[in-house]
């Protein structure tokens, strides 16, 4: 049983470059992991007894650990720590975040693996600190993929099914993507309970575009290894018109993603759950400085992600 939490804790943010929803059906996704996406410093209070806090403020997050508030990030707290015998008394917890919240790219699983490895420090196993983390999870999402935890946790670039769990991919070179924040919130529960009413009311409409969507995953694992762009910029132009055909779009991710692709971007895509988020966007090698200036110019605030090997 744990006593303390440990001083601080992190935890990678992720995006998703292909597959999402695709893999809440079985079929794989290509994730790769933000680092340090938000990193967690507990301090203890004065007063052992006293209720523990937690305060996020980049993500508008400061609730009191208390049974009673039903507050989401509150909730997802008490599961992970109280799964991992984690004091729920006595510390202040304040997280500095570099991802922005709601936004696909991986803010709840941050939140929990985080608080997963505040609970059972460094040293504890990977499964167990996806095991805690799950718990935090299933509040905010109720039946999540898991690939969101995983990356949280491990990081780098991988294959993701849930059948197969995931494996991570060994890239030569690495690439550069561009993260554009349209500032819509979006609930992942939400988008995807949605595509399962949709698939359930028109299995004939929705579950060949499932299916698509994973091929287009392999297809695009495959351009990633071989550092073939141009493949994989058609892939996810093809991707982003699949999941609009979900029913997972949003009309300002159509416009960062049309910005992207006017700024000078190989493709762009929305990217998470939709239904406002984040558009990824590739630029050409070498190519990333004059798609960042071209989004900032339109109004934007985008980020970079470097993926693959520094």
């Amino acid at each position: 049983m744990t006593f303390a939490l440990h001083p601080h804790a992190t935890a990678a943010g992720k995006v998703i470059l292909l597959g999402e929803h695709a893999v809440v059906y079985g079929e794989p996704a290509l994730a790769a992991g933000l680092p340090e996406g938000l990193t967690l410093r507990a301090t203890p209070l004065g007063v052992t007894t006293e209720v523990a806090t937690l305060s996020i403020p980049a993500w508008e997050i400061d609730v009191q650990l208390d049974i009673e508030n039903e507050h989401p990030a509150a909730r997802a707290a008490l599961a992970v720590l109280g799964h991992c015998d984690a004091p729920l008394r006595g510390y202040r917890i304040v997280g500095d975040a570099r991802i922005p919240a709601r936004a696909g790219l991986g803010s709840s699983a941050t939140l929990t693996v985080a608080l997963a490895r505040l609970g059972l420090g460094p040293r504890a196993a990977a499964s167990a600190i996806l095991e805690a983390a799950t718990e935090g999870e299933r509040v905010f999402h109720g039946a999540p993929s898991g690939i969101d935890a995983h990356v949280a946790c491990h990081g780098g670039v991988v294959k993701f099914s849930r059948d197969l769990g995931a494996n991570r991919l060994a890239l030569e070179r690495s690439f550069d993507l561009v993260i554009v924040p349209t500032g819509v919130p979006r609930d992942t529960a939400v988008q995807v309970a949605g595509v399962r009413e949709r698939l359930a009311a028109s299995p004939e409409v929705y579950e060949p575009l499932i299916r698509a969507l994973g091929s287009t995953t392999m297809a695009g694992i495959d351009a990633v290894l071989h550092h073939d762009l141009a493949r994989l910029s058609t892939l996810m132009n093809s991707a982003h018109d699949m999941l609009n055909a979900l029913g997972v779009g949003h009309p300002q991710l159509d416009e960062a993603r049309r910005d992207a692709l006017e700024a000078g971007a190989l493709a762009a895509k929305l990217t998470g759950a939709g239904g406002g988020g984040c558009v990824v966007a590739l630029p050409a090698s070498g190519a990333v400085d004059a798609v960042m200036g071209g989004l900032t110019e339109r109004g934007h605030a985008p980020l970079i992600a470097r993926i693959g090997p520094p």
